[in-house]
């Protein structure tokens, strides 16, 4: 059914972003100061979201979907004129911002635990607003937070049984062996190329969700 799909699905991505952390060692060094809060908030959101998916199940949240995706797709689009125009909001801009964007990773944390499609480009969208002019520093923050939610919800999924083994088990290792080596490929591409090809994604991401949620 498509909750026990979906839950298999998320349990053979989550290695993924720990294969990934490994490719961005050096980009976390840099960042690590700002992790523990970050994380704290991954594995808060991640508890919540689970088990409201267990609870709930996943028909409540699928019409939100394309629209979250769309969001996201124009965040990530317009995210430096954004930066730019809260900056000149004045001295304290940045502080807000700032806590705003714990709320929003909240939210999002919850979202991933309890759906997740597209989680990564939203992720990324928030961070981009936020100020992470870095792409690649960007995307080892979002791997990072993703990872610490996927742990705690992975562990939640296994207790409640909804865990299609024999047809995650493949795809878990094809997802290991891909997560290291894309990494490693995208680092040698010119960040504007690889931006550019995540917009196009999340394009291509945002009208498939309208076809399939809308």
């Amino acid at each position: 059914n498509p909750m026990v799909a979906n839950i298999t699905n998320f349990m053979a991505l989550t290695p993924s972003n720990f294969v990934a952390l490994a490719a961005y060692r050096d980009e976390l060094r840099d960042i690590r100061h700002d992790m523990p809060l970050h994380l704290a908030i991954a594995l808060t959101g991640g508890t919540i979201g689970s088990l409201l998916l267990i609870w709930a199940g996943e028909a409540r949240f699928e019409r939100f979907v394309p629209w979250l995706m769309l969001t996201a797709t124009i965040l990530f689009a317009a995210g430096g004129w954004l930066r730019s125009h809260l900056d000149r909001l004045g001295r304290g801009g940045g502080g807000i911002r700032q806590r705003w964007l714990y709320v929003f990773e909240f939210i999002l944390m919850v979202y991933g635990g309890y759906f997740g499609a597209g989680i990564g480009i939203i992720t990324l969208a928030a961070l981009s607003v936020a100020g992470q002019t870095s792409l690649h520093h960007a995307n080892a923050q979002k791997n990072a937070m993703i990872a610490a939610m996927s742990v705690i919800a992975l562990g939640i999924y296994v207790w409640s049984g909804h865990i299609a083994w024999l047809a995650g088990l493949p795809m878990l290792v094809g997802v290991i062996a891909g997560g290291y080596a894309s990494i490693r490929v995208i680092k040698r591409i010119p960040e504007r190329v690889v931006r550019n090809g995540v917009l196009a994604w999340a394009v291509l991401l945002t009208i498939y969700t309208f076809w399939k949620y809308g």
